[in-house]
């Protein structure tokens, strides 16, 4: 066989090994080294596997992924939920639909904090979900909107995920991080909006709240609360834009200063800061073990011309951009049903953006249609993470169905979203482009 044969029977052994179950990661080293050993002596392939894997798992822009995550656990337990809550529930509480609004905008406001969307699913889940059963909200409409609503912090900095997309395509992550700004506060307004417009339609499934304090004074005190998220953002994102400092400082300087609020806040404990770090080195270690075995993957599609053959067939298609943008976008809707995020990421990132720069389009542009495929992905069946996440915050409260079937019409909203972003790519650019021209 030729290196391009070895390339292919390596792709359909590694599917075969995912439909078998084997963990991503495990199936894209065995694949990898095997494919390299196969068109490669022996030497040379452990040359790579000693010298290349470490080089690339040791990039020192990496150090922002695991401070973030650590970040986002910090905040979690400083019960910052709750304070955006109250605050985003005196604001908006009387609106139709207004527990459900309450709920899109303080998960934006945790999302300044933290950059997983499963933190903010697991905070909210107990925060705000029973409240709006309580007050007669459907089931389906109050899981779905919390399973919805935390794939904004898949946008809101520090987003993780814009983090590991930047590594992976080589893109600036200060820009990748600024870029997911406004197209994160778009679709916390399309949400919003369209929440008020089904509650004022159909008033049975989410009730008016009578007893909800809007008053200014209550306004006012709860607005004075979220000065913890607001100087963490600043802290974070203000510091890249500024260019005071870069995403790896500013992270560090995240950590310090969730560390700070949650001494502030007395809740601060050794066994606290023991699982923060716990946690965040678990899943630090996952999302580099995936990052370590994907370049190994990588690398053995590169040299056996899979990647180059893939983008010169779709490349002499010579398809309008629209319908390039359609089959990826089609195509992550596919993986995102069987994939999690980062391994849909280190799997595609090699085949993709090739075409993107081939097509003269930014790629800080694509990181942010990229990041809210993702996002679709985490509440689609049958994988749906932050649905499983939800469920296992409620236990018996709620059935995985009906919290999957709440998050479904969310789908055609965060879709809409997208054809939003890529018919007006300004809106994700205009950020960045201020940044460069500082």
């Amino acid at each position: 066989m030729d290196q391009l044969q070895v390339g292919i029977a390596g792709c359909v052994v590694f599917l075969a090994l995912t439909l078998w179950r084997v963990p991503i990661a495990y199936a894209m080293t065995i694949v990898g080294i095997g494919g390299l050993l196969l068109v490669y002596p022996v030497e040379a392939a452990f040359k790579f596997l000693t010298t290349g894997l470490f080089s690339y798992t040791s990039n020192f822009t990496l150090a922002a992924l695991p401070l973030f995550i650590l970040m986002g656990s910090l905040a979690f337990f400083a019960n910052l939920g709750r304070d955006a809550y109250d605050a985003a529930k005196a604001w908006f509480g009387r609106v139709p639909g207004g527990l459900a609004v309450a709920t899109v905008y303080s998960s934006a406001i945790f999302g300044a904090c933290s950059g997983s969307s499963l933190s903010t699913v697991a905070v909210f889940s107990k925060i705000a979900v029973p409240e709006m059963k309580r007050a007669g909200y459907s089931t389906r409409l109050a899981t779905g909107v919390v399973a919805s609503a935390g794939c904004l912090d898949a946008l809101i900095p520090p987003s993780i995920l814009l983090v590991f997309y930047g590594v992976l395509t080589e893109t600036s992550i200060g820009q990748l991080l600024v870029a997911g700004v406004m197209p994160g506060i778009l679709y916390a307004v399309i949400m919003a909006t369209a929440i008020s417009l089904y509650a004022w339609l159909r008033p049975g499934a989410a009730p008016r709240v009578a007893t909800v304090d809007t008053s200014w004074t209550t306004r006012i005190q709860t607005a004075r609360k979220l000065w913890a998220p607001a100087v963490l953002f600043l802290l974070v994102l203000g510091s890249i834009y500024a260019g005071w400092a870069t995403p790896d400082e500013a992270a560090a300087v995240g950590v310090v200063g969730t560390l700070v609020v949650v001494f502030l806040r007395k809740e601060f404990d050794w066994q606290t800061a023991k699982r923060a770090a716990v946690e965040s080195a678990q899943v630090s270690a996952m999302i580099f073990l995936l990052l370590g075995a994907g370049s190994i993957f990588s690398t053995f599609r590169s040299t056996t011309g899979v990647v180059s053959t893939v983008t010169s067939a779709v490349t002499s298609l010579d398809l309008p951009f629209w319908a390039l943008m359609l089959a990826i976008v089609l195509l992550y809707l596919f993986l995102g049903a069987f994939l999690d995020a980062i391994s849909m990421m280190v799997l595609t990132m090699p085949l993709v953006a090739p075409l993107i720069v081939d097509a003269d389009a930014s790629l800080v542009w694509f990181g942010v249609i990229v990041t809210m495929m993702m996002a679709i992905g985490a509440i689609t069946p049958p994988l749906g993470l932050n649905c499983f996440v939800m469920k296992g915050a409620l236990g018996d409260q709620a059935e995985l169905r009906d919290i999957f079937q709440g998050a479904l019409p969310f789908v055609g909203l965060m879709l809409f979203t997208v054809g939003i972003l890529i018919a007006f790519p300004e809106i994700s650019l205009w950020l960045p482009e201020l940044m460069r021209s500082r």
